[in-house]
């Protein structure tokens, strides 16, 4: 079809252009990047329920701007009254079960640093509302999103006095696009009329510039995982867009409809393909934008959590723990169309698993990721690429390799 076909040539020239801003980029040994010491405060983060506790400033503040990988806690708060947004000063609770099955992963963050975590992710938030609008009738309104609603929030915290940020020590962390590149956004082609996926990059870098313009300096974006497993493409099409991953859009995934995506259809070759298109072409997108970026006096470091969990997936035994066998393509919590039947699957044993259900990565990935992110903000790791004013830092030994070494177990 032809808009595979013109993703497949936009992503394809993504690529092109990066190894031309990268040709210098070998990897090898590096010392730690400049000015990430290890210690911080402050963890705060933005994003979807990936980071929502169902996502770090260097003081904690993660501004988990992703989706229900990071929400803790937002998302029920607007369900319980309304639709009415927390006040002003309100701090999310440690929060638990997440759409991790159990704690998020920025939470894990917060255990292994000691950092105190301001988490302002929110479940089912896209970037902007003005790219990728998504109504859900629970709260009579658009999911909350990171532009129109996470960084206000947050800015209207501060400005009260309600946090404790010494930006000195405080890391912003953004993992943001699950839901504006999913099945009710850009892939179901129903973001609003004129928007592509380049709006949506320019709106993640736009929210890092206004989390810059009130004091932050040290960064961290995740990229995409991988959301749309194609097991049995050409070598051609597997090199451009990785191996993906996520149940939901999975080449051998159960046909449409689904919970969380009711629109879906029966072609689940193509909805795998054109999502692994769209993931490649947006975390090209990042990179060529990290280091171009002008934020003068920032650090921006690139996680890439799409290798790291290509990584899981390939070597589940240096992850992953439990009663073997150990499983990168099942998951734990299955529930009908509407949700009203639900059942559980190997429940006791989840750590054994990569994925909690067909859209999120279990707790134990969770650890994982919680984990290298520590050895990042020490300025090191296998799974980043760190910027500063635009300029790249080096690739980390390792990266967009298997990893080597234990795991975590």
């Amino acid at each position: 079809m032809l808009l595979p076909s013109l993703i497949t040539l936009l992503a394809a020239l993504a690529i092109v252009a990066a190894d031309l801003v990268y040709k210098d980029a070998v990897l090898e040994h590096r010392l730690a990047a400049k000015g990430w010491g290890g210690e911080f405060k402050t963890h705060l983060t933005f994003g979807d329920r990936y980071i929502c506790i169902p996502h770090l400033f260097l003081h904690f503040i993660l501004p988990a701007s992703y989706n229900s990988y990071t929400d803790e806690g937002r998302l029920p708060y607007f369900e319980s009254h309304n639709g009415s947004a927390p006040p002003v000063g309100w701090i999310g609770p440690d929060y638990s079960p997440t759409f991790s099955g159990g704690h998020s992963w920025v939470r894990y963050v917060s255990y292994y640093t000691g950092a105190a975590l301001y988490n302002y992710a929110v479940s089912g938030a896209v970037c902007s509302n003005e790219i990728t609008p998504r109504y859900y009738d629970a709260i009579h309104g658009l999911f909350p999103s990171v532009a129109e609603y996470e960084v206000p929030a947050f800015e209207a915290d501060l400005e009260a006095g309600a946090l404790d940020v010494d930006w000195a020590s405080t890391i912003v962390t953004l993992w943001i696009g699950t839901n504006d590149l999913g099945g009710e956004g850009l892939l179901s082609h129903s973001q609003v009329k004129g928007k592509t996926i380049v709006d949506y990059t320019r709106c993640v870098f736009d929210a890092l510039k206004s989390l810059y313009e009130l004091g932050a300096r040290r960064f961290v974006l995740l990229n995409i995982a991988p959301l749309g497993f194609l097991p049995f493409t050409p070598y051609s099409v597997q090199a451009l867009t990785g191996l993906e991953l996520a149940p939901l859009y999975a080449a051998d995934s159960e046909p449409g409809p689904d919970r969380y995506w009711k629109g879906k259809g029966q072609n689940t070759t193509q909805i795998a393909l054109m999502m692994a298109e769209e993931v490649a072409a947006a975390n090209e997108i990042f990179h060529l934008r990290a280091a171009t970026h002008k934020l003068r006096g920032a650090k921006l470091a690139v996680m890439d959590a799409h290798g790291l969990f290509r990584d899981i997936y390939n070597h589940p035994e240096r992850y992953l723990n439990g009663t073997a066998p150990l499983d990168v393509k099942g998951y734990n919590s299955h529930c009908n169309v509407d949700s009203s039947k639900c059942w559980e699957y190997r429940m006791e044993d989840r750590d054994a698993f990569m994925w909690f259900d067909e859209l999120h990565p279990g707790e134990q990935v969770g650890r994982v990721l919680a984990k290298e992110f520590r050895e990042i903000v020490k300025g090191r790791g296998n799974w980043v690429t760190f910027y500063e004013g635009g300029r790249r830092e080096g690739l980390r030994e390792g990266e967009m390799c298997s990893r080597s070494g234990d795991g975590y177990h």
